[in-house]
C-alpha cells in the first residue's frame, strides 16, 4: 500500500467549499498511474509493447466531504490480479487523516491497435505489488439497463473532455453525469455512492446523450448513448 497527497486548491472546490466528486476521482486516477509507475507497470512500460491501462469499473462511497481543506489523502494498493484484468482500491482521508471515503476500481490492459485486453500475467513480477488487504467498499453492482429513451441532457465531445490516448477522459464521463442534477440537490444532499460501468470509448466530435432514470427517492440509474450504442452505464446514490 502507498500514499499519496493531493493538494485542493480554492478554485476547484464548488459553491459550498467542498472538492466536487470528479476531483476526488481525479486524485483517484493520479494515485493509480503513479503507483503503476513507480512499481515500473505505469503508461511508460506499457507504451514500450503498444499497450496501455483502460478503466472499466470503479465504484466511489464517500463518508463525508471536507470543507474548505487543504489537501485530500489516497491510499492505494492492487489485491488482486488475473489474466485480463486487475483490481485497485484506495481510502481516503482529510488532512487531519481523518477517514472519508474508499473507491474500488477494476482495470485491464488494452492492446492499442486492437483495443482489446491482453494478459496481465504476462507483466513479468507484476505479482509483487499485490497487497492483500481487504476493501471497505462493495465491487460495482449490477446496473440495470434503460430500456426507454429518458434522455436528460447531452453533450459533444470537445477538445478538454479527452485524455491521454484521444478518447473521452474517465473523469469526464463522471463529471457530464453528475452535471445533469439541478442544484437543488447539491444544496440539500451530498453523493454517497457514485459507481460506473464503462462499456466504449468516446470520441472526438461525437454527440453523447445521457439518459436518467430514477430507481429510488435518492438512487439513480444513468446511461450515455452515442446514437443507439451505450457508452457506460452508472448508479448515484444520494444521501
Amino acid at each position: 500500500m502507498v500514499n499519496y497527497i493531493f493538494p485542493v486548491e480554492a478554485y476547484s472546490n464548488d459553491f459550498r467549499g467542498k472538492p466536487t466528486l470528479h476531483l476526488i476521482g481525479g486524485f483517484l486516477m493520479q494515485a493509480a498511474a503513479r503507483h503503476a509507475e513507480e512499481a515500473g507497470f505505469g503508461y511508460t512500460a506499457l507504451k514500450k509493447s503498444n499497450r496501455a491501462w483502460v478503466l472499466s469499473r470503479l465504484a466511489v462511497e464517500m463518508c463525508d466531504y471536507p470543507v474548505n481543506d487543504v489537501a485530500v489523502g489516497v491510499h492505494t494498493w492492487v489485491p488482486e490480479v488475473n489474466k485480463l484484468f486487475t483490481e485497485r482500491c484506495f481510502m481516503l482521508s482529510d488532512s487531519s487523516g481523518r477517514h472519508i471515503g474508499d473507491a474500488r476500481s477494476l482495470w485491464a490492459a488494452i492492446d492499442m491497435e486492437s483495443r482489446k485486453p491482453t494478459n496481465i500475467l504476462e507483466l513479468e513480477g507484476f505479482e509483487n505489488i499485490i497487497c492483500r488487504q481487504k476493501s471497505a467498499i462493495d465491487n460495482v453492482h449490477k446496473i440495470p439497463q434503460i430500456k426507454e429513451n429518458c434522455a436528460v441532457s447531452s453533450f459533444v465531445v470537445s477538445y478538454s473532455d479527452l485524455d491521454v490516448n484521444c478518447h473521452l477522459n474517465s473523469m469526464k464521463y463522471m463529471e457530464h453525469l453528475t452535471d445533469t442534477f439541478q442544484l437543488e440537490w447539491y444544496q440539500k444532499k451530498n453523493i454517497r455512492r457514485f459507481e460506473i460501468c464503462f462499456l466504449a470509448e468516446g470520441y472526438y466530435g461525437t454527440q453523447l446523450d445521457i439518459w436518467r432514470k430514477q430507481e429510488s427517492s435518492d438512487v439513480f440509474v444513468m446511461e450515455m448513448q452515442n446514437a443507439e450504442k451505450t457508452v457506460c452505464s452508472a448508479r448515484i446514490k444520494w444521501e
